[in-house]
């Protein structure tokens, strides 16, 4: 295969006199615009090839662009890491805007690369889930009576952290689950609500627990986007029998139109599962009919992310 781009990337020759200069935001802007381009110009291939050869390993390290990104919010949970797990939820917390006002001592490359970080197409998107996802806790109390929740990959439980402190939650409960132990961890040294339980393990032990009983509302924040078809089928067959009757569970996976992926990709080696209407169309088709009322399938504002809801008879 014929490579597009010489061993060493024009675009990252291009912005080294503006990083130069102290012009950050131009230089993102142009890096940012130009993996845009050379991503829409290449194939699937071609793009990989590109990204491999002229973000990664010892030569980019010790280009400039580099060092800017490692003082960013995306580089202060990737830097030096070979997956780029985006979804690391110190990271998240930043993006959210838990980590409240810009600290006031940043240098100007730092305070340069979160501005422009945290207007990301796909920082939106995360927002966005968030909030939907904290509108729908805030609101079961009006339509459950001791609601039962369960958060699948449920990283720093920040979607649930105002309804744990609502009146219409007492006597419920909320089961926190996430691969990472770290997490849950975090989890029980901040949150002291008497209807939290926290669990670390594999999906499998999960799906296999038997004390877990059925639940009103299961979410998915943000594991889907990390899953590949054959996992994700197996995860929504084996958590909607945790459903209550009329229960209902709500997942979040990007879309193909996620703004700025050219950038996450290049630069953070971070390749999210993209799935639009049309996959997830093809996925629903293996779960079985007969233990569905409805399954709806709906877009945030900026067309980043999907949502599944699926509600159980």
């Amino acid at each position: 295969m014929k490579s597009i781009t010489p061993s060493r990337s024009a675009l990252l020759l291009e912005i080294e006199p503006l990083l130069a200069q102290g012009h950050y935001l131009r230089a993102l802007d142009s890096l940012g615009l130009g993996l845009q381009q050379i991503r829409a110009e290449s194939s699937s291939d071609e793009w990989r090839t590109f990204c491999a050869e002229n973000f990664s390993g010892e030569t980019f390290s010790r280009h400039p662009l580099s060092r800017l990104l490692k003082v960013g919010p995306l580089g202060s949970g990737c830097a030096g890491t070979s997956h780029g797990q985006i979804h690391e939820p110190l990271i998240l917390d930043v993006i959210y805007g838990f980590d409240e006002d810009e600290p006031p001592d940043l240098s100007p490359a730092a305070r340069a690369v979160r501005s422009w970080e945290l207007a990301l197409g796909f920082s939106a998107s995360l927002r966005e889930r968030h909030q939907l996802f904290v509108r729908e806790l805030n609101d079961l109390g009006a339509s459950f009576a001791h609601p039962r929740v369960l958060a699948v990959g449920c990283g720093h439980l920040r979607d649930a952290a105002a309804a744990l402190s609502l009146k219409d939650l007492c006597g419920g409960e909320v089961v926190a689950f996430d691969r990472d132990r770290a997490c849950i961890d975090w989890v029980q040294r901040e949150y002291r609500h008497p209807g939290l339980r926290s669990l670390s393990g594999s999906l499998r032990d999960l799906t296999k627990d038997f004390t877990l009983g059925h639940f009103d509302f299961i979410y998915l924040p943000t594991l889907l986007d990390t899953l590949e078809d054959l996992r994700v089928k197996v995860v929504l067959g084996a958590l909607l029998p945790l459903l209550k009757p009329g229960g209902r569970l709500l997942a979040a996976n990007f879309s193909p139109e996620l703004a700025d992926s050219a950038y996450l990709e290049a630069c953070w080696n971070w390749w999210p599962r993209y799935r639009g209407e049309a996959e997830w169309a093809a996925l629903l088709s293996s779960l079985s009919s007969e233990t569905l009322r409805g399954q709806t399938i709906f877009r945030d504002h900026a067309g980043g992310s999907l949502f599944l809801e699926l509600q159980v008879i």
